[in-house]
């Protein structure tokens, strides 16, 4: 009877015990692309659950909208991009990046400007008078394109960026309200294999052959708080990396679980962010005047 009594008292203080003593939690915020897809791989194959997190995945409409919710503590670590990170920083936000997610690599290319078919645009130079259809005016994409067409002398008040969803561009263009769009995969391929659009250019690549394309951030007293919680999301994200790396087809059979359909190509991923992919946002940034004053980026990655 002792032994019962003791077994029960461990029961009871077990279950008395704090989960979030037990185990971390995170509620992980992304948006619909193929970026993310380590992300569902590692829910989906119990990554999270195997290094110790407690992990919920929850969609978000638009990248914007990610970064307020961290602040909020809605979502406890978020994707972002290094230009959100530094305007973040530059307004007093407290977010860190806490690891990488993806990158775009000129000899993978994931995204592209893209033009409605039937119209001539074969330079730069021709998009002036353009309306560019953009997954956001602050997005890295955007920002990137900026630089592109800074590089090109062509200036912003040249062509005029309207807001377009990736979701909503191919009706964009085929209805003439849009000359191009800025797009990603699985987005880009489809308009492209069924005639709604052509390459204008890899602009992402021209700017930069490796880029880190997405990171992911918390907020910084999240992450000294919560240690254990940011080493389980890292360790689960790179074995979810790797396991992606031998099973493509398998990956993106979950990726379409969770965005609705697949992506042919698949972006490069890596957990890591080099202290040179903020610093070349931040040196951007400043070349098209979106910062005030330099941003110390050394302060931006959670050790």
């Amino acid at each position: 009877m002792n032994r019962i009594v003791l077994a029960a008292s461990l029961i009871a203080a077990l279950a008395a015990f704090p989960a979030s003593a037990q185990q971390p939690k995170a509620n992980i915020g992304y948006i619909g692309a193929a970026d993310f897809t380590p992300l569902f791989v590692a829910k989906d194959k119990g990554f999270f659950d195997k290094h110790g997190l407690d992990a919920t995945l929850t969609r978000i409409q638009i990248a914007p909208n990610v970064a307020p919710a961290i602040i909020s503590g809605d979502l406890q670590i978020g994707m972002g991009t290094g230009p959100n990170l530094l305007h973040a920083a530059e307004g007093g936000l407290p977010l860190v990046a806490i690891a990488g997610a993806s990158r775009m690599k000129k000899s993978n290319p994931i995204a592209g400007l893209l033009g409605r078919s039937g119209l001539s645009i074969k330079t730069p130079a021709d998009l002036r008078g353009k309306k560019i259809g953009s997954p956001g005016l602050n997005t890295m994409l955007t920002e990137m394109l900026e630089k592109w067409l800074h590089d090109n002398k062509i200036t912003r008040d040249q062509v005029t960026l309207v807001e377009v969803v990736f979701p909503q561009q191919r009706d964009m263009l085929k209805s003439g309200n849009i000359d191009a769009v800025i797009t990603i995969e699985p987005f880009r391929s489809r308009m492209l294999s069924d005639g709604t659009a052509f390459t204008i250019a890899d602009y992402v690549g021209e700017v930069n052959p490796d880029l880190l394309a997405v990171l992911w951030l918390s907020r910084n007293d999240w992450a000294a708080a919560n240690p254990k919680a940011v080493q389980a999301f890292r360790a689960a994200y790179a074995e979810a990396i790797e396991w992606c790396a031998k099973n493509a087809d398998e990956s993106k059979k979950i990726l379409a679980k969770y965005i609705g359909f697949a992506s042919p190509v698949l972006p490069d991923y890596g957990v890591e962010v080099k202290l040179s992919d903020l610093e070349f946002f931040e040196r951007v940034q400043r070349e098209l005047g979106k910062l005030r004053a330099p941003v110390d980026v050394s302060k931006l990655v959670w050790k």
